[in-house]
Formats: structure tokens, sequence, C-alpha cells
């Protein structure tokens, strides 16, 4: 039933592509519009950001249709500036008007939208969220890379990438490459990868300032200053937020700040430099039970009212790039990462706080190359690209009271090469492979008691050592200079994170995945894009943990459809909508992936109504689940479908915008994960209001 449901999505989108969009009347179009595309942090300023020694304009100018666009250049994909039509997967970009004009007031408000995405919370907002492309459901959070400006910000255990400590208002834009990415980015690049790429200084002496209040007592303040003398540019920002949460003991506190300088020593040299501290303090509420879900008092209650943690992030990096004019392009990229965490959970009035905190210490240094050449054969653009990363974490987890301690330490090693071939005029070939080398140390430490006395004894360590390969085979073809259609084969892998080998089965292995997709892309003139991809994904040996961490025995398949569209029909108003179908399951069982939707989808508008009037509206729907921990799906009940909708006016004067908005506006009850009938509810309708005062 379900293949033939998926055949026959994938037959009427087929359908619907030819006949609406595979016209004669754009084929013959002498001069189309330039596909949309992906760029790198270091083009971000200049693609997306305004000229900044004039006025600003962009906030009182009517919506620009020609933000459709064809050739402008990526970077998330390969590492490399590439347009998206050169690109053999579905790619998304959300730039930064598209984020100011967002209904939502975090970063998973705003990837929550996207096709394919669905987001699992346990706070009710970024802290510890998790971002879930193509169904890998509960182990999302190792499964899809998360950078920052090119940079890997997954931990190295399970808790997932640290989203919370990146401020919406500092993000330029967030380009979505979906499926596999192994071959330029390794471990863990399976459902896809997601670039944040944070803003850059202007070209002017710049500030904003920027003050929010909204529900549950949620207040947010922050300041940026940017100054560029000459070569060298200097960006600060600074902010916090205190919120007492949705939920009893669902308090959310942070702080955080930034400082950026770049220095351009010639037109081929340029140096940049990146430091940022975030601090945070929360409260652990706990999961509901399936009696008290459902009401709208006993579902903010919990049973853990002492229970909070805290974080501590330092984060460094350094950046060269290299012009080598006819012999190419070099990268390189050096980053740190310290984070210290501690929490508690089961908090007892019997036991001295200071001994019942658990805590972790994660210390990460990565190192970036790439180097990139351009050549013609045959009269025909070619490319080769070459690219080496290493990364080393230090891990230490410490339960208290009585243990137990786990020391890890863990290095990767990869290497990897791209070709892309112009086999003819309109198609081109893309290949990539790398060779991936991992090493680990894992220890478990115990308190045993002697002479009335505990003391830490170390276990005995285990190592682990593998090499990884993967492959991509990818194609891009434009039947016409608005239609192209792309195809891709690709593998992945997955190497156990350091929670997984703590508590883990006897003979706990890296997963392996192939992937294929197929696509097209059309543009309407400036007035409409559409993005179609149908996927197949098998993996084999895939991670989980019911009650310790082992591989599943039978392979999973993930197939889907998912559609993207986006509709100007006049100069002020832009409809977008998308839908994703995923078919997640068992080869053999025949049983569903829990916490994997079978639809999914959104909508929404932005419509100037005068030049200083805007309003946003989005909706989006998530289809049932099975249970976190249902993987026979017949032991707890479903998860329940939601549809959540936002609204958000803004009003803008001079140098100020006003704006109010509501998440969750028909007062939605819903969940995004639940184990074993426990569920984390989410907020019901939140009312923000606010003001950005921005200077030139």
């Amino acid at each position: 039933m379900k293949n033939k449901l998926l055949n026959n999505i994938i037959r009427w989108t087929a359908f619907f592509f030819v006949l609406f969009f595979y016209t004669p009347a754009f084929a013959d179009n002498e001069n189309p519009p330039a596909p949309e595309s992906v760029i790198s942090e270091t083009e971000a300023s200049d693609v997306i950001q305004p000229d900044t020694t004039q006025p600003d304009t962009t906030q009182t100018d009517a919506i620009q249709p020609n933000t459709i666009q064809l050739d402008a250049i990526v970077v998330t994909a390969g590492k490399r500036k590439e347009p998206v039509s050169d690109i053999p997967a579905h790619v998304t970009i959300i730039d930064s008007q598209d984020i100011q004009a967002a209904a939502g007031t975090s970063i998973t408000d705003v990837l929550a939208r996207e096709a394919g995405i669905t987001i699992r919370s346990t706070f009710g907002n970024d802290k510890q969220a998790v971002v879930d492309l193509r169904g890998m459901g509960d182990t999302a959070a190792s499964n899809v890379v998360v950078m920052v400006d090119g940079l890997v910000l997954n931990s190295p255990d399970q808790s997932g990438p640290s989203l919370s400590s990146i401020p919406l208002e500092q993000i330029s834009r967030i380009e979505i490459v979906r499926g596999a990415g192994s071959v330029v980015y390794g471990s863990g690049a399976v459902g896809g990868v997601i670039n944040i790429i944070t803003k850059k200084a202007g070209d002017a002496p710049a500030a904003e300032v920027y003050s929010s209040y909204g529900s549950h007592k949620t207040y947010e303040n922050r300041l940026s200053l940017d100054r560029r003398i000459k070569n060298a540019a200097v960006n600060l920002n600074a902010g916090w937020q205190d919120s007492d949460g949705y939920r009893d003991n669902g308090f959310f506190r942070k702080k955080d700040v930034t400082a950026k300088a770049g220095y351009d020593f010639t037109d081929r040299f340029s140096v940049n430099l990146y430091g940022a501290y975030y601090e945070d303090e929360y409260g652990l509420p706990g999961p509901v039970s399936r009696e008290d879900i459902d009401s709208t008092s006993r579902r903010k209650k919990t049973n853990y009212p002492e229970d909070d943690g805290e974080t501590q992030e330092a984060k460094a990096r350094l950046e060269l790039d290299i012009d080598l004019d006819k012999w190419g392009a070099l990268s390189v990229k050096r980053g740190y990462l310290s984070r210290e965490n501690r929490y508690i959970m089961g908090f007892s009035p019997q036991i001295p706080r200071s001994d019942q905190e658990d805590k972790i210490d994660e210390d990460t240094r990565q190192l970036d190359l790439s180097y990139v050449k351009y050549y013609s054969m045959g009269g025909m653009p070619q490319m080769i690209q070459m690219g080496l990363d290493h990364y080393e974490t230090e891990y230490y987890r410490e339960s208290r009271p009585d243990g137990p301690r786990e020391n890890s330490e863990t290095e990767s090693t990869g290497v990897f090469i791209n070709n892309q071939w112009a086999v003819f005029q309109d198609v081109k070939l893309n290949a990539g492979a790398r060779y991936n080398h991992y090493k680990g140390r894992f220890r478990t430490d115990e308190r045993k008691l002697f002479d009335d006395k505990k003391y830490w004894v170390n276990g005995a360590a285990d190592s682990s050592d593998w090499d990884n390969p993967a492959y991509a085979l990818g194609m891009t073809w434009a039947l016409t200079p608005a239609t192209s259609i792309f195809t891709s084969f690709a593998t992945s892998f997955r190497i156990p994170n350091v929670d997984e080998f703590a508590e883990c089965e006897d003979g706990l292995e890296p997963q392996e995945g192939r992937h294929m997709e197929i696509g097209a892309r059309h543009w309407m003139g400036p007035f409409l894009s559409f993005t179609v991809s149908v996927f197949d994904i098998r993996i084999d040996d895939e991670i989980y943990y019911s009650d310790i961490n082992r591989n599943y025995d039978d392979t999973t398949i993930r197939q889907g459809v998912e559609w993207d569209i986006t509709v100007y029909p006049h100069d002020d108003l832009r409809l977008w909508g998308n839908y994703t179908y995923t078919d997640a399951e068992f080869d053999r069982q025949n049983t569903t992936v829990p916490l994997v939707p079978a639809h999914s989808a959104s909508a929404g508008l932005h419509w100037r109504i005068v030049p200083a009037l805007s309003l946003a509206l989005s909706g989006t729907y998530t289809g049932s689940r099975y249970d976190g921990n249902d993987t026979d799906n017949n032991r707890y009940a479903k998860l329940e479908d939601y549809f959540v909708c936002s609204g958000k006016l803004s009003y803008e004067y001079k140098h100020f915008t006003v704006f109010a908005g509501v998440h969750n506006l028909f007062n939605e009850l819903y969940e995004t994960s639940g184990y074993s009938e426990q569920y984390y509810p989410m907020p019901e309708q939140t009312i923000y209001g606010g003001i950005r005062w921005t200077y030139f």
C-alpha cells in the first residue's frame, strides 16, 4: 500500500511538472533569469548584504521579484563556489530578508517551515533542539550535519548542535543541502547538511539595536556594531535573553558575545578571525504523561522542580583565503570549541546539591583545507577539488554521586577529491571520493568504597579504529535555460559518538548508507520557482538506542518525495509552499521508523501591504508519528499530527522597525517527541513584539 502511494505521488509529480512548467514559451526565452544558489560565508556580504555606502533602502523597497535567480554562487554542497543549477541535490537558501520577515523568533522557527525538515524539542525553544532531514528519526542529531560559517557545530555526544548559541539576528543566510554529504563532510552527513552563515562587517560604520518582549516574560536584547577602515573590518555583537518558559521550571536564560575581524592584505589574500563566548541556564521540567498531555493546565506542570543545568561555550576560528590565480584557490580554516555543561536530573533533597551535578567537558579542534582549480579541456569548463579535514576531541563526562566517569579521546582524518566535467554544453557530471580514518579511546571509571571513603578507579580502556570510504556520482542537465534535471548516487557513513560507545552492545559498528535521488528545477521568469525531488536511502547497521546502544539487524529504507514552490504574483507579494512524503521503514520487519511523519507540509506569504507595512503568515503541518520507543509499531499510542500557524506584522519608519507577532495562532496542543507515552509539550499561543533600530 505504501509503495503504491509513493508511486502515485511520483507519477503525479512528474505529470504536474511536465504539464505546467516545461513549455516552449520559456524554452525559447533568450534572457532567462538565473537560479538562486548557495554562497560561501566569505561571499555572503557581497551577494546578500546591501551596499552600506548608501542609506539602506531594503527596508522600504518592495519585494524584488529578481530574488529568484539562476547564477549566484554556492559553497555548502561541495566547499567550493558553484551555482545551484550545477548541484545534483535539492538545495534551499534562506537569506537575511527571509529571516527578518519570517513569523518566528528562533532558528528552529525558520527551519521548521522548509521541505523535508521536522523539528524535535524538549524545551520549546532552540536549546538542544534537533533538526531532522529526510526522516532520520530519533538519531537525527547525529545524522544531520549543522555548521556555522563552514565549521561543524555538532557535538561529539548525542546532545546535537548548539543552535541556541547562534543569535537569529546575526544570521545572514542559511543553506540547506539535502541528502548524503559524506564525501565532503565525513561522518554524520546522512540526511543532509545545514550551513548557517553569520553576518560580516559592512563597508561603512553601522550599528543595530534590537529589543523584544513576549509571553512567559520573555525578554531579548541585542547590540551589534560594525566598522570598516580601508582593508580592515570589525564586528562586535552581544545579547542576552531571559524567559520563564511555558512550563513550570521551564526557564531559559542566555548571554553571548561575538567578535569578528578581517583584513584583506591584497586582492588575493585575506585573513578572518572569529571569537565567541556563550553561556546559559535552563530548567529541566521533564516529560508529561499521556493522561496529562491534553490538559491545558496539567501539561505545564513538572515532577522535577529542582532539576536544571547550565552551559558555557567558547569558540574561536582562523580563516585564510588565498587566490593563486591560474594555480587555483586555497582555503584554510582552524577552529576551536570548548564546552562545559553541568546539570542535575532527579534531584534528591537528602543529598547536597553539589554532589548531584553531572558534568561534561569537551575540547574540540578542527582543521579544514580545501584546494580548487578550474581549467578548460576541449573548450569546456572543468574543475578539480581536493580537501583534508581533521578533528580531535577530548571528552569527559562525570555522573554524580556514584559515577560512572567517562573519558574519551577521538580523532578523525579525512581526505577527499571532487571532479566536475562539462561533457556537453548543458550536461555536467560530478564525481567524488573520500577516505576517512577514525580512532578513539574510551574508558569508564567507577567510584568504589575503600575504608569508608570513595575513590575513582580507572576502568580498562577500549579502542576503536576504522577506515571508512564514501563515493558520490551526480549529473545535472539543463533541458532549457530555465529548466534542469539532476540525479545522484552517493554513499554515507556515521561513526558512533562517545555516548553510544559508553553504553553499547559488543560489536557496535559504524553505519553505512546508499542514497539515490532524482529531481528537477524550473524557473518561470522572475515570477515562479519550483523544485521537486525523489529520494531513496538504504542504511545498513543503523545505530540506535533502546536499553543499550546497538546496530539495527534490519536495513532501514527511507523513500520520499519533496515539492518546493515560490510564486511572485505581484512585486509586493511572495507566496511559498512545500510538501514532503516520507516512507521510513524497516526492510524485513515492514514497520515504520519511530518519530518520522509520513506527511509534512508548509505554506505562507510575505505581503508588502504598503511600502512601510508588511505581513508574514506561515503554517506548518506535521503528520502523526510512532512513539520513539515503538519500533514494533504496536506498543504505545502514536504522537498526534499537528498544525501550527504563525503571523508577524512589521512597520518601518526611517531607521526603525516595529514588529509584533503570534506563534501558534490557533492555540494547538502538540508535542514533537515522546518516549513510552511520556511527552514533551510545546508552548500554546505566544505573543511577542519589539523594535529594531539600524544606523548606516
